[in-house]
């Protein structure tokens, strides 16, 4: 065997350096799907724009996502750059200085992309939580949002300390080494991802029930109640990488690292899958449920129908009697 010509680093930010480039690989190939769906829901949704309102808003929305994800991937490769090409005879290897440069401005660009597009495409989902239930009462729908709404709020709030942290030149170490850091991390990320977590359930308890509903009717609907539209409406992949990425931050592995970029990436896929089907009128409308008369109109649909454009219309009823008839 020869001599030895790999790092003179410990055994601890080796395997860190290897997990950090294996999440900004992760990071580059969720991208790259991203700006494949957004470039082809975009051009549906402009082509279309006129046939529904709501396609001026969903256009605007997935704009913004992804100029904030494209923000957030040149930062995370330009400080890839810093530490392995720029830094990386570093003292103690180019891990040491990633944790020693949290303060730097293109750490503090990718962080606050980061959170940004969290927070945006979570509330994205608790809108959706909103639509779902919609069909059992508004006010029924307002109260099942209620719960996430305060934790994303609270989220929010945390993310702003997390932010201020990582500025601060006196505590941004604090984040990988110092209780107070780790707490505010750990906090935002518990938060967010059991907002997630939770908006993820409840849609599936609704999208089931149905879905049960449906088949004991005989009545089709495989656009809205097959397995893969109801994984693909409750973002229930995002989920799963993100509940990963808490477990494995909370014991200390640095398996977080790819977890961590593999769960934004997710869930800003599931955001414009849920986008594209309700370009091509297959997502889950405040309406589906009365169209498949697996819910009678409560107090406050009663005599009304939502289109999709989210308008009521008088006519619901002459829905149900014609089922029912």
């Amino acid at each position: 065997m020869g001599p030895y010509t790999g790092p003179q680093e410990s055994a601890d930010a080796i395997t860190h350096e290897r997990y950090f480039l294996a999440s900004d690989f992760i990071s580059g190939v969720g991208y790259g799907i991203q700006a494949v769906l957004y470039v082809t829901c975009s051009a549906y949704l402009w082509r279309e724009r006129k046939a529904r309102r709501i396609y001026a808003f969903m256009l605007p929305y997935m704009t913004l996502l992804f100029l904030i994800s494209s923000i957030a991937q040149v930062a995370q490769a330009h400080l890839v750059e810093l530490a392995f090409v720029d830094n990386k005879n570093f003292p103690g290897g180019p891990w040491v200085y990633q944790e020693q440069s949290l303060g730097g401005i293109m750490n503090l660009l990718n962080t606050v992309a980061e959170l940004a597009l969290l927070f945006l495409s979570e509330l994205f989902m608790i809108w959706r939580c909103w639509v779902v239930w919609f069909s059992a009462g508004r006010y029924i729908a307002y109260l099942i949002v209620l719960f996430p709404v305060l934790m994303l709020t609270v989220a929010l709030i945390t993310g702003v300390f997390l932010i201020v942290t990582v500025t601060h030149p006196a505590s941004h170490l604090a984040l990988l080494g110092g209780a107070h850091g780790i707490a505010w991390v750990s906090t935002y990320y518990s938060l967010i991802f059991g907002t997630n977590i939770i908006v993820t359930i409840l849609i599936l308890v609704r999208l089931i029930a149905h879905r049960r509903r449906v088949y004991a009717t005989k009545v089709h609907g495989g656009d809205y109640m097959s397995l893969i539209a109801i994984l693909i409406e409750s973002s229930t992949a995002y989920s799963v990488i993100g509940a990963a990425c808490l477990i494995t931050y909370g014991v200390g592995s640095p398996v977080n690292l790819p977890f961590a970029n593999a769960a934004i990436a997710s869930q800003q896929i599931s955001a414009y899958l849920i986008i594209a089907r309700l370009a091509h009128g297959r997502a889950w409308q405040k309406d589906t449920a009365i169209h498949f008369g697996t819910n009678k109109p409560s107090a406050s649909t009663s005599n009304s129908q939502i289109d999709d454009d989210g308008q009521i219309v008088i006519f619901a009823q002459q829905v149900l009697e014609k089922r029912y008839e």
